[in-house]
């Protein structure tokens, strides 16, 4: 008998996914690049983008109900629009995959290189990338549910101190900060400012890759969709609205959450809020590590890539497309830059 994907994955593990999959180094930076465009009325830019994106999850999670397969948006363009566009649509995604990943891992190590040095150029930078890369596929290779529960704790990890930070913030507000609301007008900056917002809310659409792994897809997927955008968006509520009522400098602060902890939690505020980043880039990396390869088996399974990538381990695991991912974002990683990496997977995206 065939080897078959193992329905492992629980709603509990669904919903990390998602929150992996959004929550990773955006909220940290880009309350600062809003103020920059709007002042204290970019969180409604914020609420702005939500709505989008929310409109655009009812949209995965309707179509999402009606498939039990692995590959996500390729797989539904693929059974809606025929070969063609499931062709494209899919390797569009193939590309976004490899290029996000090694942007992923290439960030961490940048972030990483602030407390280790030594990670910031070099054969020991490239060294970690790898071997950074190759536990998670090691953690992959032993079955979905394995790295589902690493992808749970990380995303605990992550929210607790974007909680903290929210709840000891809103003892801090001053309403001085937020005048003037507009200092820029609504007109077009606005929409700029929630394009850039947008930034921080893409990567749901990563949950509903692995349904073939899921228990029970056609309920988890509409469920976890609109499970993580609801918490990611009170989340990002409560952080921009902190970051804007403690911190008069927030337009163009480049670091402006950690800034902000600083200014009311003082220098053990602002080393959680850093430590946070880097769990907060480890979960978003776990997150792509399961679902990267969910990508490449889906189109080798549909004949648009060698079948080889198509198998499966005697546990139920797509071990050949784990470990070609690995192989190809990991030698993408060592030797491109994070910024050309981020820029092929956005216009990609």
């Amino acid at each position: 008998m065939q080897n078959q994907l193992k329905r492992s994955l629980s709603l509990v593990d669904v919903i990390s996914l998602g929150i992996n999959g959004v929550i990773g180094t955006g909220i940290f930076l880009l309350p600062g690049l809003a103020a920059g465009i709007m002042g204290p009325a970019s969180i409604l830019t914020l609420l702005f983008a939500a709505l989008l994106s929310f409109l655009i999850a009812l949209c995965f999670a309707e179509v999402g109900s009606q498939f039990r397969g692995t590959g996500g948006a390729y797989l539904y363009a693929l059974r809606t629009f025929g070969d063609g566009p499931g062709f494209f649509v899919g390797w569009m995604v193939l590309v976004v995959t490899v290029t996000a990943w090694a942007a992923m891992v290439n960030g961490l190590a940048t972030a990483t290189a602030s407390y280790l040095p030594v990670l910031a150029e070099g054969f020991w930078r490239g060294f970690a990338i790898l071997a950074f890369m190759a536990l998670l596929t090691a953690i992959n290779l032993r079955g979905a549910k394995v790295g589902a529960r690493v992808s749970v704790f990380f995303s605990v990890a992550k929210l607790l101190p974007l909680f903290l930070f929210v709840v000891v913030g809103l003892f801090h507000l001053k309403s001085a900060n937020f005048t003037p609301f507009a200092p820029h007008g609504y007109g077009p900056r606005f929409f700029e400012a929630t394009l850039l917002i947008l930034y921080a809310f893409v990567g749901f659409e990563a949950l509903v890759v692995p349904a073939g792994e899921m228990s029970n897809p056609r309920r988890a997927v509409p469920i976890a969709l609109i499970s993580v955008l609801v918490l990611v968006c009170l989340v990002y509520v409560g952080v921009m609205a902190v970051a804007t009522g403690t911190l008069s400098g927030l337009a163009g602060h480049t670091n402006p959450v950690v800034a902000s902890a600083e200014t009311f939690m003082g220098s053990w505020g602002a080393a959680i809020i850093g430590g946070g980043i880097i769990i907060s880039m480890i979960g978003i990396n776990s997150a792509q590590a399961l679902v990267g390869p969910r990508r490449v088996y889906a189109l080798a399974e549909q004949g648009h890539m060698p079948a080889v990538l198509a198998k499966i381990s005697p546990r139920g695991i797509p071990h050949v497309a784990l470990l070609t991912l690995l192989v190809v974002s990991g030698a993408i990683a060592v030797f491109g830059s994070f910024k050309t990496l981020a820029l092929v997977s956005v216009v990609a995206r």
